[in-house]
C-alpha cells in the first residue's frame, strides 16, 4: 500500500472503498456515525460496537486518539471469542473493556516508526498495544498490531493505514487482536506420596489445513502432525493439530488434582534463539473421524487457549500443557471425551508425532492425578471496591491472595460467577469452572466489570496448587459497588 494510505479503506476481500476526501475535517466520531452498512468499508459493526460500548462521545472530543478499526470480519472474530452472536447481545461494559484496549492517546502513524521498530503504547484501559513496522520488496510500511513474543494473542495485519482525522488516526484491520500476556508456566508437579496417576492415551490425532485447495481435504498422516500459523499473506499455509482423548472416570474419585496433556515435538524448523507461543484450545464437544475431518467440517474451538507455553525454537521431545481446568469442567458435565486443538504463532513448521508412529512410542496422552495434601495457606480475602461510574476494577493481590508457594503455582477456579457484573481475564469473560493463576492477578489480567445494576456482588473461588492439592474451603469474595 506504500504511503498512499489515506485515500482508501481496504480489506482482504475488496478493492477498497473511498473513505472520503475530507477525513481531516471530521472527528473519528463523525466518521463512525455515518451509515457504513452499504459501503465497502465494512465498518458498520465496529461503529455499532463503539456506540454500544459508550465510547463514541470520547471520540468526538478534541483530544487526539489512535484507534484500531475492526472491519466486519474482525468484529465477528471478537464476538466469537467472547461467545456472543451479535453486537447487541454483548453487555456494553464487556465491549467497553475490550475496545478500550484498541485505543491509545495521541496520534501514531506508520510513518512515525522506523523499519523493524516496535512501539509499546499504553491503552486508555491501562494495558498495552504493540505497533510494529516491517518492510518487504513491495511495501516499506507493513504495519502489524500485537506481534510480540510476550503475547499469547494473535497478531493483526493493518489493511489500511494512517486514516487521519482532525482528532486522531485510525488503523484498519480485519483481524481481532487483544492484549494477552503469555501464561506463566507453573513448576513441575511434585505431589509426594498417596497420589494416584492415570494415563489416558490419545484416541484420534490429525492435522487440518486451510486454504481453498486444502480446506476440504483430509490430512490423516501416520508419520507427522504438522502445525503452522496462518500467514497474513497466504491462508493456505495454516495447519492446526486436532486431538481427541477419552475421559475415562478416574479410579480415585471425582475430584482431579491435576491433568496434563503431553505431546512429542520432533522438529520446529526454528533456531534455539527463537521463542514461539504454543497453545492448546478446547474444542467443541462434537465427535469426528480421523479419515474424514477437514478444516471446513472440524468441530469449532475456542480462540482463547486453555494453556499457552513459551517454547524455545530448538526444542524437541515431550512438551506438556496444564489442562486441569478444562478436564475438570468436562468431567463435571459428564462428557466422555475432550477435543483439543493445537496452534502456534510463527510462520514455520512445528511437527508432532501421531499415535501410529513407531508403534505408539510417541503417542500423545493425558496424565490425570488425584489431589495430594495442599501446600496452600490462606493469605487474605478482602472486599473488592468498584466505582459504579468507572465500571471496571482490577482484582489484585490486595483482594485475593494465597500463600505457601509462588504465584505461578496457585490456581483459582470460579465456582460461583458474579451476578451484578462479569469477571474477565484479559477482557474475555470467565464462566463457572474457568481458572486463572495468582500470577495473572499480579499482572493485572483479572478484572471485574460492573453491569450497571445492583450495589453488591459475590464471587466464590476454589484454590489449588500446582501439585493438585486443594485448599480446604472455598473463598468467598465480596464486591462493593459505590
Amino acid at each position: 500500500m506504500g504511503c498512499g494510505k489515506l485515500e482508501l479503506l481496504k480489506n482482504e476481500d475488496s478493492d477498497g472503498a473511498d473513505a472520503g476526501a475530507n477525513l481531516k475535517a471530521q472527528t473519528i466520531q463523525q466518521f463512525l456515525l455515518e451509515d457504513h452498512s452499504s459501503d465497502l468499508t465494512e465498518l458498520d459493526l465496529f461503529a455499532s460496537a463503539v456506540k454500544r460500548a459508550g465510547l463514541m462521545d470520547m471520540l468526538g472530543k478534541t483530544d487526539d486518539h489512535t484507534v484500531v478499526f475492526l472491519t466486519n470480519p474482525g468484529v465477528k472474530q471478537l464476538l466469537a471469542t467472547i461467545g456472543y452472536t451479535t453486537v447487541n447481545d454483548v453487555p456494553p461494559v464487556i465491549l467497553k473493556n475490550l475496545l478500550g484496549d484498541l485505543i491509545t492517546k495521541g496520534k501514531l502513524k506508520s510513518t512515525d516508526l522506523n523499519i523493524d521498530e516496535t512501539r509499546k503504547i499504553e491503552t486508555i484501559n491501562g494495558n498495552y498495544i504493540y505497533y510494529s513496522r516491517k518492510s518487504n520488496a513491495s511495501d516499506q510500511y507493513v504495519l502489524t498490531i500485537n506481534q510480540n513474543p510476550t503475547l499469547g494473542s494473535t497478531a493483526a495485519l493493518v489493511r489500511s493505514q494512517d486514516l487521519e482525522f482532525n482528532n486522531g488516526v485510525a488503523q484498519v484491520t480485519a483481524q481481532f487482536t487483544f492484549y494477552r500476556l503469555l501464561d506463566d508456566k507453573p513448576d513441575e508437579a511434585d505431589p509426594g506420596g498417596n497420589v494416584i496417576t492415570q494415563k489416558i492415551n490419545v484416541a484420534k490425532d490429525v492435522y487440518i489445513r486451510g486454504g481453498s485447495g486444502n480446506s476440504n481435504a483430509n490430512f490423516n498422516d501416520l508419520a507427522t502432525i504438522d502445525l503452522k500459523a496462518v500467514s497474513n499473506a497466504d491462508a493456505t499455509v495454516g495447519r492446526i493439530g486436532v486431538m481427541q482423548f477419552p475421559l475415562e472416570k478416574p479410579t480415585f474419585g471425582d475430584k482431579i488434582g491435576a491433568a496434563r496433556m503431553y505431546v512429542y515435538v520432533y522438529n520446529t524448523g526454528l533456531t534455539p534463539t527463537t521463542t514461539f507461543s504454543f497453545s492448546a484450545h478446547l474444542g467443541e464437544n462434537k465427535d469426528w473421524a480421523e479419515t474424514a475431518i477437514t478444516w471446513n467440517n472440524a468441530p469449532t474451538h475456542n480462540s482463547v487457549p486453555i494453556s499457552t507455553l513459551p517454547i524455545p525454537g530448538g526444542t524437541t521431545g515431550w512438551v506438556s500443557f496444564d489442562v486441569t481446568s478444562a478436564v475438570s469442567q468436562l468431567y463435571a458435565n459428564n462428557q466422555t471425551f475432550i477435543n483439543v486443538f493445537l496452534k502456534h504463532n510463527v510462520d514455520n513448521f512445528i511437527k508432532l508425532r501421531p499415535r501410529e508412529f513407531s508403534a505408539g512410542a510417541f503417542s500423545s496422552y493425558l496424565s490425570i492425578s488425584s489431589p495430594p495434601q495442599t501446600l496452600l495457606k490462606l493469605g487474605l480475602v478482602n472486599v473488592l471496591n468498584v466505582s459504579a461510574l468507572e465500571q471496571i476494577a482490577p482484582l489484585t493481590l490486595a483482594n485475593l491472595k494465597m500463600e505457601g508457594t509462588i504465584d505461578n503455582n496457585i490456581t483459582y477456579t470460579v465456582k460461583q460467577v458474579p451476578t451484578a457484573g462479569f469477571l474477565v481475564k484479559y477482557g474475555i469473560p470467565l464462566a463457572a469452572n474457568a481458572s486463572f493463576s495468582q500470577a495473572d492477578l499480579a499482572k493485572g489480567a483479572i478484572k471485574y466489570l460492573y453491569g450497571g445494576s445492583g450495589s453488591t456482588d459475590k464471587i466464590i473461588f476454589e484454590a489449588r496448587d500446582h501439585n493438585g492439592g486443594y485448599f480446604e474451603s472455598q473463598l468467598s469474595l465480596d464486591v462493593a459497588i459505590k
